[in-house]
């Protein structure tokens, strides 16, 4: 299945954004630790995929504080973001996440294929 959840980040996020989008995913963390595993490395970004367990992963979901800058080829929408999930139940961290996002910057534009 290809589901998937879109979002453009026009901005990279101000550090009292960026403080409170890191507050809400450890919530998520928390309530979806059954879930979702963290993959995060950087204090830049935000970084996690369904349990590998009865295979409830599938497109690792990546958030960063600054928005792109650089384009990979001619033409391309540099705030243009997606995370295919199929559906599985992270899918529901992500939405959450984003729609947290979208809620705190409301230049950040969020939608998905439902």
């Amino acid at each position: 299945m290809g589901y998937t959840n879109y979002w453009h980040q026009h901005n990279d996020f101000t550090d009292t954004e960026w403080s409170q989008i890191k507050q809400e995913y450890e919530y998520i963390k928390e309530a979806c630790e059954t879930i979702i595993v963290d993959e995060t490395k950087k204090t830049d970004e935000i970084v996690f995929n369904g349990r590998p367990e009865n295979d409830q992963d599938h497109e690792t979901f990546v958030l960063n504080k600054d928005a792109r800058i650089e384009p990979s080829y001619k033409g391309q929408d540099i705030s243009f973001n997606f995370c295919k999930t199929a559906m599985k139940p992270y899918d529901l961290a992500v939405w959450h996440l984003l729609c947290f996002v979208q809620r705190i910057c409301p230049d950040f534009a969020i939608s998905r294929d439902r």
